[in-house]
């Protein structure tokens, strides 16, 4: 009866001694692997750069400056690189279409509250006859300035275009000055007068916020 008591006594002091060691050999591990991660964040902290410039992509970059000549990008992902050309350039110009119709269309609503004359269409039917007879065919006479082509890891291809309208703003009003006075679509001078220098303030707005969304 002894002899098991003294047996069962080691066996527990052995457990004990055992479990101690173990406890010793995980707070062990558990510290060289605190000293591990904060010696990797101590060097990662002195491999990152105290600052980084970040680069404009350079279609946007011309797309946005000043120039004579109205201007948009656009850009398009695909595994075909030509598409992706196509795709680029179409999305470029529905942008400058977009932002000549929203020009437009805020020179046809001042038009419509301001005219002096009784009018012979609402700003509505102003703004699409503006864009389809007389603008369209500009935007669709526009050349690519510039590009960027970008291997993606995914073996895609990203392409950015820079377009431009062969036609100067100054040029392009004067046109639509005459073409708006022999189809007598706005006949007092003094009004088309107006909606151009409106359409113009829409345009210069319309860049302005495009040049704040990609800063």
């Amino acid at each position: 009866m002894k002899k098991n008591f003294v047996s069962a006594a080691l066996l527990g002091m052995t457990f004990a001694l055992a479990s101690c060691g173990s406890s010793k050999q995980t707070a062990a591990s558990d510290y060289e692997y605190q000293l591990w991660k904060q010696q990797q964040e101590q060097q990662s902290a002195q491999q990152r750069p105290a600052r980084k410039l970040r680069t404009a992509e350079p279609c946007i970059e011309l797309a946005l400056a000043e120039s004579e000549n109205m201007r948009a990008y656009g850009t398009a992902t695909s595994y075909v690189e030509k598409t992706a050309l196509n795709e680029a350039e179409r999305d470029a110009r529905n942008r400058l279409a977009a932002m000549i119709k929203a020009a437009v269309e805020g020179a046809a609503q001042d038009y419509e509250q301001n005219a002096n004359q009784n009018l012979k269409k609402t700003a509505g039917t102003l703004s699409e006859s503006v864009m389809t007879q007389y603008v369209a065919e500009e935007i669709k006479n526009t050349r690519i300035i510039k590009n960027s082509i970008y291997d993606l890891t995914d073996g895609s291809i990203q392409v950015y275009v820079c377009l431009e309208m062969k036609t100067d703003t100054e040029e392009l009003k004067k046109n639509l000055d005459n073409a708006l006075d022999r189809d007598g679509v706005i006949e007092l001078q003094y009004d088309r007068e107006r909606f151009l220098d409106k359409m113009s303030e829409g345009l210069e707005e319309y860049k302005k916020k495009q040049a704040e969304e990609n800063l």
